[in-house]
């Protein structure tokens, strides 16, 4: 199976829901109204065409032969409501009087009358029972579209409310830490120099941890909110892997795991924000050090196909085995294996987010051709 076949397999396994607060979602209810109005006006003509073509044919030879002679009985004014009432008293009395010769052609008026009611109606009912159906379509629509946003918002509540409870659970713990360490030295706790030291140097690696979780949090949030925009140029994107693997080989080689890179040096150019696309490519290959054992092999790789190059972090490490698409959810730091090996739980929401922002795909593959696993971001190439 290529790329293109993996990668789409992957993305239809998630649900798309559109934002109807974005233009897309504006344009699909345009699009689904516009589209209705036309099939309901194409049934209405059809039907009018029907309606006509009937009328013409039956009722319209009838009419003109129920009218010959008919002249005499007809009330004078047609038109007036008051002269037809007139018109259907007399008939009712000629019947109670006996009199039915003139009920038989006040009888025959009536008809014409009738019929030409008929004939009304044939040509006025088509429009009026496409208008209500367009309506009801309308309604309903309208309806689905408010319940569906409902329910967003009320899932984007849930998730502001786990994610603030993430953040305070992953905040308290090294606080309480660092508090009653601190208690410790200062109430004179701790006498012993090394003990003393040692307190200190945790003291200190759960600060830096708590500034590494702030500053997590202050980029997703920020590249979260409407307000922020990229900064996007031409940028060759085998120059900026290249650059984003030799920055990451030390720290690859140090924790005892094997580094290849796959990257042809031809020209491929895309229009990014070079050091977010960086950032993206940077936390891939973080994560991967950071969840695998030592003599995993971890691999940076870049796929060319039309139109589009795929920029692939792999590894032969163990495949997650939970969902991949609550990977990328916030705080979310996937089976125990990878909840043991620390981190904030953000660096895939971040890598997701910056993804989304420049219209790139990111998703999990696995398997990957030999390699258990592989984070995938499908780039747009430029001409």
């Amino acid at each position: 199976m290529g790329i293109r076949n993996r990668t789409r397999a992957s993305a239809g396994q998630k649900q798309v829901v559109m934002d109807l607060s974005t233009p897309e979602g504006t344009n699909e209810l345009i699009f689904y109204l516009v589209v209705r109005f036309v099939l309901v006006m194409m049934a209405v003509m059809l039907v009018e065409s029907l309606a006509v073509w009937f009328e013409g044919r039956c009722l319209l030879p009838l009419l003109r032969g129920m009218a010959k002679g008919l002249s005499a009985s007809m009330p004078q004014d047609a038109n007036s409501l008051g002269a037809l009432l007139r018109w259907f008293g007399l008939l009712v009395s000629s019947i109670v009087q006996g009199n039915y010769l003139q009920a038989l052609g006040l009888a025959r008026g009536s008809l014409l009358v009738l019929l030409s009611l008929l004939m009304l109606a044939l040509l006025v009912l088509p429009p009026l029972y496409g208008a209500l159906t367009y309506a009801r379509m309308v309604v309903r629509r309208v309806r689905a579209l408010q319940e569906r946003r409902e329910r967003e918002l009320a899932q984007i509540d849930q998730q502001r409310s786990q994610f603030m409870t993430d953040i305070a659970h992953d905040l308290r713990t090294p606080l309480m830490a660092i508090s009653g360490m601190a208690h410790a030295i200062a109430d004179g706790v701790v006498r012993d120099d090394g003990q003393r030291a040692e307190y200190l140097q945790s003291i200190c690696d759960k600060t830096d941890k708590l500034s590494g979780l702030v500053s997590s949090v202050f980029e997703y949030t920020k590249l979260g909110s409407g307000a922020y925009t990229l900064d996007r140029k031409p940028l060759d994107l085998p120059q900026l892997l290249l650059r984003e693997a030799a920055v990451a080989y030390e720290d690859i080689e140090a924790a005892g795991m094997h580094f290849s890179v796959e990257v042809p040096e031809d020209p491929c150019q895309v229009f990014a924000d070079d050091v977010q696309l960086g950032r993206v490519v940077a936390n891939l290959l973080v994560n991967a050090v950071r969840h695998n054992r030592a003599g995993t092999e971890i691999a940076l790789l870049l796929v060319r196909e039309a139109g589009v190059a795929y920029a692939i972090v792999a590894d032969t490490g163990a495949p997650i085995a939970d969902d991949p698409s609550d990977l990328f959810q916030p705080f979310t730091r996937g089976d125990a294996a990878r909840s043991s090996a620390g981190g904030s739980g953000l660096g895939l929401s971040i890598c997701k987010r910056i993804a989304d922002l420049h219209g790139y795909d990111l998703m999990l593959v696995q398997p990957y051709g030999r390699f258990a696993k592989a984070f995938v971001l499908r780039c747009v190439v430029m001409g």
